[in-house]
């Protein structure tokens, strides 16, 4: 679809910062304003676009960086209104950029519709999450958390351990253990929540069935899978896929010159990154066909990390195929 608007917004806690770039012979005319990232405020944002000459908001692409919780008025208030929505990942926009000087609210605003209207061509409408997974992304994020100050609250007790200072280490383990004993409860209970929502939903299920059937891919990975692809409507393919976890292996040549070792990408999504190494690890374990591939790598001499990121992508590429093929995955005997 072309579009005649190309709308950037800057999003933070307390404002939205709107410009808005026309299709005109480059040196675009910018509209631009802020408003408060509240009910009212995306009241006033309407009005205001509405009195731009000749805007139209179905010929109008509203282009925002992903930052989380805080684009929710927006998108709710652009969703109720049928608007064209694009979330683009802060990096690409920020590198598309080049060399910049010098930044602040307006200009990041100024700059992202610029981005819309210079890269069209990679315009991918947003989708939102069914309210079924909305609430299961929520849950596992809390999950997250409550796990990461686990493991905070642990950390100075292994270092007491490891400097040899055993009766410090066994003092501040014997205060916290009702405070681990309680997030482990709180634990449980959001994942016996995640599973009846998940079960509630036939859909839902299903893809959760299928991508559980692949050794190694545990509730965990599984349900943060699901999330961050919506479903594997937006992610569905295997490369894809190894891209976005960061597992996917890129050659760095120029000529006939070798820029060190092929390597992954340090752009990925890291809490996916780190769930994938330990279903790899179970995988290597329970699966035949991929404990002889690692056994067999490594005494050819591979590095042990590099075998297990090659397990990754396969199980990623079997994640992807089960999905697509809609079949539970069969074991190879």
């Amino acid at each position: 679809m072309n579009y005649d608007f190309f709308v950037g917004i800057d999003v933070s806690k307390s404002t939205v910062d709107v410009a808005v770039c026309c299709q005109q012979p480059e040196e675009q005319s910018i509209a631009h304003k802020q408003f408060k990232n509240d009910q009212a405020g995306m009241a006033k944002l309407g009005l205001w676009l509405s009195a731009i000459p000749a805007f139209e908001q179905q010929k109008s692409i509203f282009c925002m960086e992903a930052t989380g919780i805080y684009c929710y008025p927006l998108i709710e208030y652009l969703q109720a209104n049928n608007a064209n929505i694009w979330v683009e990942n802060a990096v690409q926009i920020k590198r598309s950029l080049g060399m910049v000087r010098g930044k602040n609210d307006k200009v990041d605003a100024i700059r992202i519709a610029q981005y819309a209207f210079r890269f069209n061509e990679r315009i991918r409408l947003w989708r939102p999450l069914r309210d079924v997974v909305d609430k299961v992304k929520n849950l596992a994020a809390l999950r997250h958390r409550l796990v990461d100050t686990q493991q905070r609250l642990l950390i100075p007790i292994e270092e007491m351990k490891a400097m040899g200072n055993l009766k410090m280490a066994e003092i501040l383990e014997r205060n916290i253990q009702k405070s681990l004993k309680a997030i482990d409860k709180d634990i449980e209970k959001i994942e016996a929540e995640m599973q009846t929502i998940i079960n509630t939903d036939e859909s839902l299920k299903k893809t959760f069935k299928l991508i559980t059937s692949v050794v190694g891919i545990g509730f965990v990975t599984a349900v943060n899978l699901i999330v961050h692809t919506n479903e594997f409507k937006t992610i569905n393919t295997a490369r894809k896929l190894a891209c976005y976890c960061g597992v996917a292996p890129f050659e760095y040549r120029s000529g006939s010159s070798i820029r060190g070792k092929t390597r992954v990408n340090n752009m990925a999504n890291k809490k996916l990154k780190a769930y994938l190494h330990m279903a790899s690890l179970t995988a290597v374990r329970y699966d035949p066909e991929l404990k002889h591939y690692y056994e067999r790598k490594v005494a050819e001499g591979k590095h042990k990390l590099s075998v297990l990121n090659a397990v990754k992508c396969k199980l990623l590429a079997r994640v992807a195929a089960v999905v697509n093929n809609q079949q539970l995955y069969v074991k190879n005997i």
